[in-house]
């Protein structure tokens, strides 16, 4: 039976980058072990509030353990190095990806369009991507529950979100749960309809490579920065500890995984996502950090996998949100920003200022620039992306509906200043305290 070793790797000399063949009886063994992963992150939540418990009464025992372990249960508050806090949902003890063919480089949408450009157009490239990304926020700041959230729970990670609805990032998907990324690497990707469907015959013979879904693991200690992943970093930030906070961007976070945590979209957290920032990093095929795994698909597993996750939905939920993807869709290929766009791209994006020494440079550079055949325009006003009331209504009705509280399981564990920092913001939002 494929089993995890007392390190967490399922195959012997993981460092050595063997791609591992694997069948049926073993993707069944991963299913069963992922029942398992939920178990022991549940009884370290049950534990967790124990613990809590005792604390009211005066009693702290094991600080160090309780403080790890609180960070990996849900419903923790955690600042995290590029600058927000996130509100974590259940930790377990490793990561996946999964992909549903083979490719010969698993790199993050942004990195995959500046492949083969000179440094000065992958510099425009990523200023475009983050105008966009920042252009999305405005967009989806129309929406009750966003300022909400970010006035009462925690901070809206606008990165982490526009990658998961379509935006070029840096930042490449990863789970801590097997399920997911199996989901991801049986299915495929409707771009008419925005949801998932089984792979075909004809999907899966397409070209021999589409015959291959593949699964990336990687135990959690190795990259999870709540878990001492990339201990350079670490003390790099312990001795440096006024640094920050970091752009994703910068590349200085390449290569470790950050939870997202619960955000007011659900997306996110029903993927079990994280991020693993690679702006400098190399594919995962060249990294031995992760363990890869291939398997030949079938339309079998396929749809068995597909009415497991019930079709789509556990992971690829049909939310509110979905009823402006014609906006989203515009936004993603937009040309023409704003001043203020520009202005947080330069000061956000990690522009190279070397190359673009002022803003003005940068205004100048990216005025002649193309995009699909397109000038992109830069202008005083504002862009608005008009929703008519009555659908914005719609998408406010479904997630105004919604006990914010349950989605995260009735506990937030949060520090004195992450509550006072949470109080300025909803007076920085509202003028008041809501």
């Amino acid at each position: 039976m494929l089993s995890f070793d007392e390190n967490g790797w399922l195959f012997p000399d993981p460092l050595k980058n063997i791609t591992h063949d694997i069948g049926i009886v073993e993707i069944n063994d991963l299913l069963k072990l992922a029942n398992e992963e939920d178990f022991w992150s549940a009884c370290v939540r049950e534990d967790v509030k124990k613990r809590l418990g005792k604390d009211k009464k005066g009693v702290r025992l094991d600080w160090f353990v309780e403080d790890l372990m609180i960070k990996n249960t849900g419903g923790t508050v955690i600042s995290m190095p590029f600058g927000k806090d996130i509100i974590t949902f259940n930790s377990n003890r490793h990561f996946f990806r999964g992909e549903n063919q083979q490719y010969l480089k698993s790199l993050p949408s942004l990195r995959r369009k500046q492949e083969g450009k000179s440094k000065y157009e992958c510099e425009l490239i990523k200023a475009i991507a983050v105008m966009r990304s920042f252009q999305f926020l405005k967009f989806i700041w129309k929406i009750d529950v966003v300022p909400f959230w970010e006035a009462k729970l925690s901070d809206i990670n606008i990165d982490a979100l526009a990658q998961h609805y379509g935006f070029d990032t840096c930042l490449l998907d990863l789970t801590n749960d097997f399920r997911t990324a199996l989901f991801f690497a049986t299915c495929k990707y409707d771009y008419k309809t925005d949801s998932y469907r089984p792979l075909t015959k004809k999907d899966i013979e397409a070209t021999e490579n589409s015959k291959y879904g593949v699964i990336f693991h990687s135990p959690n200690w190795v990259l999870d920065y709540l878990n001492g992943g990339s201990f350079e970093w670490h003390m790099h930030r312990l001795n440096n500890p006024d640094k920050g906070p970091y752009s994703f961007y910068s590349g200085q976070l390449d290569g470790m995984a950050f939870q997202i945590g619960y955000q007011p979209l659900m997306r996110c957290h029903h993927q079990s996502g994280y991020i693993m920032p690679m702006m400098n990093a190399i594919p995962l095929q060249n990294d031995n950090r992760f363990e890869k795994l291939r398997f030949l698909q079938s339309e079998e597993l396929s749809n068995r996998v597909y009415e497991m996750m019930d079709k789509g939905k556990k992971i690829f939920p049909h939310e509110g949100i979905g009823k402006s993807l014609d906006i989203l869709r515009t936004i993603q290929k937009a040309v023409i920003f704003s001043e203020d766009d520009l202005l947080y791209a330069y000061d956000f994006g990690e522009v190279d200022k070397k190359m673009f020494p002022t803003i003005d440079n940068l205004r100048k550079a990216i005025t002649t620039f193309q995009v699909d055949g397109k000038c992109v325009l830069i202008q005083k006003d504002e862009i608005d992306y008009p929703i008519s009331p009555s659908v914005l209504q719609e998408i406010n009705d479904e997630y105004n509906g919604r006990n914010l509280l349950d989605d995260i399981g009735n506990m937030i564990h949060q520090y004195p200043e992450q509550r006072w920092y949470r109080e300025q913001r909803c007076i920085d939002i509202y003028g008041k305290l809501i």
